[in-house]
This record gives structure tokens, sequence and C-alpha cells, in this order.
């Protein structure tokens, strides 16, 4: 904690709570908040410049305490490292600018590229056999007149309520009922003998089914009762706002359509749909939906290679993340 303020203390304090569940304090619980998130910037900033030579660690660090932590430590000079669970199975994210979209990986094909001509071929397709659904707490209904998975389907995992993942890098479907209530509209562009297959995320307490209800004849269907991976093995693409399902998706050659913010919507690899009349366009043509297999060969050989350490090359990674730009630029951007 420190006690003198600053324009810079509040203007990062500002942030952290508009990032955070909270955001949407007002009047006093908004002002205390914010003096509290000042405090811990002033604090957290005055220690890192009594410590030049630290390393400032955190868990997630997007939002509240954590944010203001990071940040401070950003503005007093130091290196980073965010750690976060990885979509993939036995390994873990560490990064040296963000997790999810705010991490440090390139938003083009091009460096992914360079380092598979560097490095040659990696097989991942064998990591699929370890992607497994999350257990699940609640299992709403599905809808009764959901069609056989034989039928050709667009797949639709649906995250939790609230996730900071919708919030934060959402875009246009920062919440579960604006994206329903878009493909409900869109699905109506499908051409006849294809549907919306949606899933309710296995720890979610609420439905999209109550949505669904008033949908008419939009063939979008919700199906809780079906393993997750199954309808991915069984869809002809899947769709999602920012879900990891997505990038999972990958390694079952599966088309990816990305409604938002995702650092795996790179051209080639995965097509971006960030407004409704995008995801209308993409409903007209399903048939069409495809990736670029080398730029996917490419980006999923890095990921699994290199980007999520498991256990055995951890303290080697960690080691490399903090050391700055490396060869391909990968890193070059962690301020």
């Amino acid at each position: 904690m420190g006690w003198s303020g600053s324009p810079r203390a509040r203007q990062v304090a500002e942030t952290a709570l508009q990032m955070s569940k909270e955001r949407g304090q007002t009047g006093i619980m908004r002002e205390l908040n914010l003096w509290l998130l000042q405090r811990q910037y002033t604090g957290s900033l005055q220690h890192f410049q009594a410590e030049p030579n630290a390393i400032a660690v955190c868990w997630n660090g997007l939002n509240g305490t954590r944010h203001v932590f990071m940040q401070a430590a950003k503005d007093a000079g130091l290196r980073r490292l965010f750690f976060e669970l990885s979509p993939l199975p036995n390994s873990i994210t560490v990064d040296p600018r963000g997790v999810n979209f705010a991490n440090s990986l390139p938003r083009t094909i091009a460096p992914y590229h360079a380092w598979a001509a560097a490095h040659g071929p990696v097989d991942w397709h064998h990591i699929k056999s370890a992607i497994t659904q999350r257990a699940a707490t609640n299992t709403p209904p599905s809808t009764p007149d959901c069609p056989p998975l034989s039928e050709n389907f667009i797949f639709v995992p649906l995250q939790t309520p609230g996730d900071s993942q919708l919030r934060l890098f959402g875009g246009n479907f920062q919440t579960i009922d604006a994206f329903v209530t878009t493909l409900i509209a869109a699905s109506n562009s499908l051409p006849e003998g294809w549907h919306l297959r949606l899933k309710d995320h296995p720890t979610s307490a609420s439905t999209a089914g109550e949505l669904l209800q008033n949908k008419g004849d939009a063939p979008i269907y919700l199906d809780n009762t079906t393993n997750t991976f199954d309808q991915v093995k069984a869809a002809r693409a899947v769709m999602t706002v920012n879900s990891s399902v997505g990038l999972e998706a990958m390694f079952f050659d599966k088309p990816v359509i990305a409604c938002g913010q995702c650092f795996w919507a790179i051209d080639g690899v995965a097509l971006a749909a960030t407004t409704p009349e995008a995801i209308e366009t993409a409903f007209k043509n399903p048939a069409s939906l495809n990736y670029d297999a080398l730029a996917r060969q490419s980006f999923l050989s890095f990921i699994t290679e290199i980007y999520y350490p498991k256990p055995e090359n951890a303290a080697a990674v960690i080691a490399e993340r903090v050391s700055g730009k490396d060869e391909f630029g990968f890193w070059g951007d962690i301020a």
C-alpha cells in the first residue's frame, strides 16, 4: 500500500475497475474501490522502483489488484510473467505480456511459418486424444427436437455468463444473451439441411434454452446431453466468441469461426466473423468454410512445441520468456 496519489494511479485504478466484474459499481462503493486500487498501485510502484532487478509474476493479471500490481511493474521498467491455465493438456501459459487475447503472440502467420521452416514439422494430432470437456456441474435440458449428429451443422459451444474472456475480449458479444440472440436471427441464413447446434458451458448455472423458446422456425438447437467433443467431431465447423474449444477444435481438423477477439484468429488459421453481418455471411455458404492447412500446421506446431510449456521444460521456457526478443520475434513486445 502506498499513500501518495497521482493522476497515473487514478488512471490505472480506473482501468482495473473497468476490467473487473465490479465495474458497474457506482457511488461510494466505486470510489472506495478506486481508492484502494490507487493505494495498491502506488505501493507496488514504490516497491518495484526499489527492486529494479525483480521480476513481477502473477496469475491471469487482467483485472483488479493483480492488474494494478503488474501495471506498476511495467511502469517501473521491470520484466513480467503472466501465468494462466492452458487450453491444452499437461501444459500451462507463461507469457511476458499477458494472457488470452492480451498475450504477446504475433497476429500474422509469417513468424509461425518462419519458426516451422527452421524447426521442421511437428506432429500435434495425437493431442486430440487427451482433450476432454469440463466436468459438468449443471446439465440444463436440451431442445426436444434437436436433429441427429449425422446432419450438417455448425457447433457453437457457449461460455459461462460473466466470463472475463467475454467481458474483456468479446467485442460485439460481451454477453451470452447478445451472442445467442444474434445467432437466432443469423441462423435463418443457413441453407436447407443445415442447423446450428449450441451447448451451454458445463459449469454454467444458466441456459440459452430460455432464449431459444422464442426462436420460431429458426434452425438452431441446444444439445446439452452430447459430449462437447463428440459434437466437435461431428460438426462441419465450430463457432465461438472466444472459448478455448475454438482452439481445441483445430486439433480435430475443423474450420473455426471466431466472433470475438482471439489470439488464434489469424488469417488462414481461423475465420474472424466479429459482427452480426459477418456471421450471417458465413452462414449463407457454410459448406465453403475452410482453413489453410499450412497456416494451421505452422501455428499449432509452435504453440504445442513452444508456447505452452510442459512440466519437464518449464524452467527453460520461463528463462527464455523473460530474456527479451527471440530470433523469430515472438517476445518482441514485452513492455
